[in-house]
């Protein structure tokens, strides 16, 4: 075998390969083990956000982005997977009005509102008799 042969057959491996990646995508059989190229690096970024590993997809489409700054999928795929991790991370944190003092609040509230019935009660029963 030629090395301009081996060359074309390392290449058709690789095409492969990636083919294999982009249907086990679509299937939902996540396999990412051959990250020595720029496709099945950004396959595994495309996984990660499935598995709910935002934080580690990030870097990879960042990194992906890098090494191919003109590819538009990539831009597209790394935009949309920043706002749903910044959509997670709002989910997650509370948000500063219902923070820790809104609740003692109510309790505040509910406690004045039935001391001042207990008062109203106790005027209005000795009034009946």
């Amino acid at each position: 075998m030629t090395f301009e042969e081996e060359k074309q057959l390392l290449q058709l491996r690789v095409r492969c390969l990636n083919n294999l990646v982009s249907s086990q995508v679509k299937l939902d059989h996540y396999c990412a083990h051959h990250l020595d190229n720029i496709k099945a690096v950004f396959h595994k970024g495309k996984i990660l956000p499935q598995q709910g590993e935002y934080s580690e997809a990030i870097p990879i489409l960042r990194a992906v982005l890098k090494l191919e700054p003109s590819n538009k999928t990539i831009h597209a795929e790394l935009s949309k997977l920043v706002k749903k991790h910044a959509a997670q991370r709002s989910m997650e944190t509370p948000c500063p009005s219902k923070g820790a003092w809104s609740s003692p609040w109510k309790w505040l509230f509910g406690a004045t509102a039935v001391a001042l019935e207990g008062v109203a009660l106790s005027v209005v029963i000795p009034a009946r008799n």
